[in-house]
């Protein structure tokens, strides 16, 4: 990839097409429930980034770290724009994550694995952070998945009335159903690769926490998903600065970090 960053043809096309794409998604409305500080964002090793909770090894630089944060925060709000929820708080959760990846693609990521499914519980009740870990311990090992289960406890750790906490519920959780995700970010051969689980619930009954809370087996179903993505920053850098002007202020709306 780093052939095709410096072959002044083809990344003028790359160019060109991307800008065209990023002009023309449509994105929600910003949203002011809180305002992160850009400098904890750039000292966490872990944040909320709407829906999804990402994490980073410590030899990833703080650009890296942006570059990630910014882009799929940004494929989630255009696959939110394209995919609202109904009145009963549900949307296209397959169409929906097209999307995601559909602008990923746009951006210069690469899926290499991608796995969806109806998700069987075994027993009368679970809890979903449980499930998204046992979900991602087949895509992580060692270092990455302590960083996987150090984002969780981190978010369960919080005060009940944490600014942090509220945002993650507000943005997981809609009535009956819920979307989150859980992933960690590491360097391979100079790319940045992003493992993630996603999890998908819906139920008969309302409920304000996807997490940390018992579900009755009986009450819901359950989706999952896992996906490997890869990253070449040099290949990002050409539309880096475009994403940002996109985002404009909402990346303070919807990201916060974490202590692990």
């Amino acid at each position: 990839m780093s052939d095709f960053v410096h072959d002044s043809i083809f990344k003028d096309a790359f160019l060109r097409a991307s800008h065209h794409y990023i002009d023309a998604l449509e994105l929600p409305d910003i949203h002011t429930r809180r305002s992160s500080d850009a400098q904890e964002l750039a000292d966490s090793a872990a944040c909320i980034n709407n829906r999804m909770l990402q994490s980073f090894a410590a030899d990833l630089t703080e650009q890296q770290r942006s570059d990630v944060l910014n882009s799929t925060l940004l494929a989630q709000l255009a696959a939110d724009k394209a995919y609202p929820k109904d009145a009963a708080g549900r949307y296209d959760i397959k169409g929906w994550y097209s999307k995601f990846s559909e602008v990923l693609l746009n951006l210069g990521w690469v899926s290499q694995n991608t796995a969806f499914w109806q998700y069987k519980i075994h027993g009368e009740s679970f809890t979903a952070d449980k499930a998204i870990l046992e979900i991602i311990n087949g895509l992580l090992q060692n270092n990455a998945l302590l960083l996987a289960q150090a984002t969780i406890n981190a978010l369960k750790n919080l005060p009940e009335n944490d600014s942090k906490l509220t945002l993650f519920k507000f943005n997981t959780c809609s009535d009956q159903m819920g979307n989150i995700s859980l992933g960690v970010c590491t360097q391979k051969n100079g790319l940045i690769e992003y493992n993630f689980a996603a999890l998908y619930l819906e139920t008969k009954k309302n409920f304000k926490q996807i997490l940390f809370i018992d579900f009755s087996t009986s009450d819901f179903k359950l989706f999952a998903g896992t996906n490997t993505i890869t990253l070449n920053p040099d290949v990002y850098s050409i539309v880096r600065e475009q994403v940002v002007q996109k985002l404009q202020d909402r990346v303070g709306s919807y990201l916060a970090g974490l202590d692990i």
